[in-house]
Order: structure tokens, then sequence, then C-alpha cells
């Protein structure tokens, strides 16, 4: 080993070296990204999935886009655009994201009083797996808790979501109960698929931990999440957490309200919602990763509130929703900022929706 180190060094000019290691780390350990493409996903992003209660109650869809994140209007997977995935369950289903290879789509359901992790399985092409029996299928167990905001590990290998118990102990479960974050692993795939072992990785005593979202380089093992001290707190902060080391776990990011961070391709920036803005007009941020400088604004409306973004895999352009009163629409955006257009512009029906939590 330590002649193979000596062989490195011996290859790599310091000045290079100094940079990889400088690139990607945080809390004083050093992470070196792979080479190649800045990304472990291999999905394309010709799919953006997201909630919407156009049909009463809260539903997952599918838009079919181009790769400027335009509507496709041609060669489409699905009859219509977006299509609806969920349309015959008459409970709600939200929050879905992707699989790395874009064969699996999770998302949470309103079960009677527990809401739980399913997920629908699809083909090469996006088309739904025929050949799983049950589809969507139903992961695990809540044991009557509220699972949400499932989301896998860059390599596939784990699910993470938040967990929301009766910690106030009411003998119910509501918004005024905290969330803890859970992890479990994946093995199998089609109707093999199942997540065994779910086991908490942050459990705070009366803290308020969710939306986890898990860098995308394998190499770079950390998961961005929202913390609030409390459920009913009114101060949001972005963590940043190695889920299979939970005392790894830093503030990435504490004024103002922030959370439902999102993570660039190249793991060198995470984009996050904000409120400071003059009113607490929620904008959508960009803060670099390990966290150095003050937040650059991606999108910043004057009197208009921009939440939950997402990255385009292996690409430069986000997702988010801008809301108009109370309804939220989609909105695309490069991730430097400019100029942003509505992904729905040419389907006014959604117009009358509240559509939330896209996921590219």
């Amino acid at each position: 080993m330590k002649k193979y180190i000596k062989y490195i060094f011996g290859l790599i000019p310091l000045f290079i070296l100094a940079v990889l290691l400088s690139s990607c780390g945080d809390d004083g350990n050093i992470i070196i990204p792979p080479s190649g493409p800045p990304s472990d996903l291999t999905r394309s992003g010709k799919f953006i999935s997201f909630t919407s209660n156009l049909t009463t109650n809260y539903d997952i869809y599918l838009a079919q886009v181009n790769s400027g994140g335009v509507l496709d209007t041609a060669n489409l997977v699905y009859q219509t655009n977006p299509a609806n995935l969920t349309l015959f369950n008459t409970s709600d289903d939200k929050q879905s994201n992707w699989s790395p290879d874009g064969r699996v789509l999770v998302f949470s359901r309103t079960n009677g009083n527990q809401q739980e992790i399913y997920a629908f399985f699809f083909k090469a092409d996006g088309s739904i797996d025929s050949g799983v029996t049950a589809d969507p299928v139903r992961l695990f167990s809540s044991n009557g808790n509220w699972d949400n905001n499932p989301s896998f590990s860059p390599d596939g290998k784990f699910l993470i979501w938040d967990r929301r118990t009766d910690t106030d102990s009411s003998g119910v479960i509501d918004i005024a109960d905290s969330r803890d974050l859970y992890i479990g692993d994946v093995t199998g795939s089609g109707s093999s698929f199942q997540v065994s072992n779910p086991r908490a990785i942050s459990a705070t005593a009366g803290g308020d931990e969710y939306n986890p979202k898990w860098s995308p380089r394998i190499s770079v093992r950390r998961v961005a999440y929202e913390y609030q001290t409390s459920a009913t707190s009114t101060d949001h902060d972005v963590y940043v957490i190695d889920p299979l080391d939970p005392v790894n776990n830093v503030n990435f990011y504490n004024p103002n309200n922030s959370g439902y961070p999102a993570w660039a391709p190249a793991c060198d920036r995470i984009i996050f919602e904000s409120d400071k803005n003059p009113g607490d007009y929620w904008s959508i941020v960009g803060l670099t990763y390990p966290a150095s400088g003050n937040p650059v604004d991606v999108v910043n409306e004057a009197g208009v509130n921009s939440r939950y973004p997402t990255w385009l895999p292996n690409g430069g352009l986000l997702a988010y929703i801008r809301f108009t009163g109370s309804n939220g629409n989609i909105y695309i955006v490069s991730s430097g900022g400019g100029a942003a257009f509505k992904l729905l512009q040419s389907q006014p029906i959604f117009d009358g929706a509240n559509n939330l939590w896209p996921a590219w």
C-alpha cells in the first residue's frame, strides 16, 4: 500500500493534488472524486415526476421532456403528457424520487392513518414494467408511522426517507410530531426488489429532520437535509450528514429559513430554498460545497415564492415550483440563473391545480 501511495503521489503534480484534496469533502475528511462523468447517475432526465391535485386528491405525474427541459410533443412513451400514474388510487400520493438508473420511482402513499413508501418500476424506455406483479409495490410496512420523502443513494444500495412518529405522545400522528431520518438496505430488482432493515440515521430528541437528499457521487457519502429544532419551530437550517456514520453531522447553512436541498451533479454546490428576501418570500439560492462564502441567488422574484428545487442529472438545468396564490406551477431555469419558463404552459388545465415536489 505504501509503495502504491508513493507511486500515485509521484505521478500527480502537487498543485493538481491540492485541487483534488479540496474537492467535495467536508468536516476535515478528504474525499477524492472519481474521474470520468461529473455524476454517478445514469438516467438521462427524460422525465420529471411531480405531485398534483388536479384530480382532487394528490397524484404522481410524469412529464416527458427533451434535453432542454421543454415538454415533449412527439415520440411520447405515454398517451398523455404529463401522465397520471396513480389516477385510480383515491388517497394521496406524493413526494416522488428516482433511482440512479431511472428504473424505479419511489413515493409516499397515504394508507388510512399511516403514510408508506411505494415504488413504480420501469423498462429502459420509461414505460411501466409489466413484468412486476404489483405496480406500484409497497416496499415495507411503516408500522403506523408517516414515511415521506424517499430518496436513493447514488449506488442504489440504500433508500433514505424521513419518518414522523408520535413524539408528543398524543396517541395520533400529526404535523406537530417531529421527524427523523431513516435508512434501509436495497436488494434485488423488479419483482424481487426490497427494502429491509429500516433504521434511524439520526433521531435528535425533539428535533425535526426531513427532506434528505444523497449526494449524486458514490465517493461523496453525504446526505443534505432540512433541520428544525422542533416540528413547529420557525427556524429551518440545511445540514449535511454521513448516513453511515451519523456522528459526522454539520450545519451547512443556518441564516434565515433554509431547506429542501438539492445537489449539483459534481457535488460542488448545493441549491436550496431560502426566505432571505424582504417580506420573507422564498427564493432559490446556491452555495458551494463545502460551504464557502454566501449563497448566490438563482431564482429571486419580488413578491413570489419559489420552492422545491431539483437538478437535472448530469446537466445544468433546475426545475422548481413557482407559487401564485396557493397553487404552484413547475418552472425550468438554468442552474446559473436567468430567465425561467413554465414547464406545463401547453397544459393550462394544471394552472388551477397545486403542482408540487418535482423530481428530475
